[in-house]
């Protein structure tokens, strides 16, 4: 075994194929994926070939072998950080008789999503984000319980979402009263916030208004329509900021079967620009304010 470790199985036949991604993303191939690929091509010949004579076809099997092994693997980061890993397709190309070999995954192309609540209830929310190249999903969910007025991020939340989340409960102690909350509720309960995509960081600043929403609902104990998204960013004296990928949003909207998607006055002329059927289908409505989207997100509101 030491001894095949020191043979290059490599030199002989390296070249006679290329490594290539076949859909041509933006970053391409990565030095990674060819070392990868390139290090179980050399495992699996030291076993099969160690006299280093390979025929063609026999080449052939241990390059889609190979192949495969790598885009396992691609897929899985894919899934985990879409927003750091792009969907590619790696292939081999033989030089010599120019045929390309694409190895076969079933399970391919997968996209985590998250399922619309069934019903109105506290403390859900549906948001919206972009992950990599699509928009999708996200399910916050906000839990009041007694304590001293903390606020608790949960899960794989990130720095820029939570300082949305302070802006949302900074929004929610100022206009107290308005709301119908009382002056002191910040000084006898905790408020707990989710945002839930399986194991994702959650990063960006676009869920301020999901996120009030969510606190508002949990303190008053009013729920929340399960057939409204939202995304906007707000600031502490209630303004409903433009965001980024409005477009990827909507259409994650459309395709989880959202009724109405509320987002910021200043995105919607980018909205407008999307296939009739998506608007056909979906009702936008552009805010300026929380106090517009608190308006429109409450079942007693409808």
């Amino acid at each position: 075994m030491h001894e095949l470790r020191r043979i290059d199985v490599l030199s002989g036949i390296r070249d006679r194929f290329e490594i290539i991604d076949t859909v041509h993303t933006v970053h391409g191939i990565s030095g990674r994926d060819q070392k990868a690929i390139l290090k179980s091509v050399s495992g699996l010949l030291k076993l099969l070939y160690p006299d280093g004579n390979v025929t063609d076809d026999e080449l052939e099997e241990v390059l889609l072998i190979a192949t495969e092994l790598r885009q396992r693997v691609r897929e899985q980061l894919h899934l985990i950080a879409p927003g750091e890993y792009e969907h590619v397709k790696l292939g081999v190309w033989l030089h010599q008789s120019g045929k390309k070999l694409v190895p076969e995954l079933r399970d391919a192309g997968r996209i985590q999503t998250v399922k619309l609540p069934p019903q109105p209830s506290i403390g859900e929310v549906i948001g919206l984000a972009v992950a990599g190249d699509h928009g999708c999903i996200l399910h916050f969910e906000v839990q009041v319980t007694k304590g001293s007025g903390k606020v608790i991020p949960l899960g794989s939340i990130q720095r820029v979402m939570r300082e949305s989340i302070e802006a949302a409960a900074q929004y929610v102690r100022f206009k107290s009263t308005e709301l119908g909350l009382g002056q002191t509720w910040y000084d006898d309960l905790d408020v707990a916030v989710l945002a839930t995509y399986m194991g994702v960081p959650k990063e960006g600043s676009s869920a301020g208004i999901t996120i009030v929403t969510g606190i508002v609902s949990a303190l008053k104990k009013q729920p929340v329509r399960n057939d409204v998204a939202m995304t906007g960013e707000i600031t502490i004296m209630g303004k409903v900021l433009a965001v980024g990928g409005i477009q990827q949003k909507v259409r994650a909207a459309y395709d989880a079967g959202v009724k109405e998607v509320l987002l910021p006055a200043d995105n919607f002329k980018e909205v407008q620009e999307l296939p009739s059927y998506i608007l056909d289908a979906i009702k936008l409505t552009p805010v300026q304010t929380v106090d517009e989207v608190l308006r429109s997100a409450f079942v007693s509101n409808r």
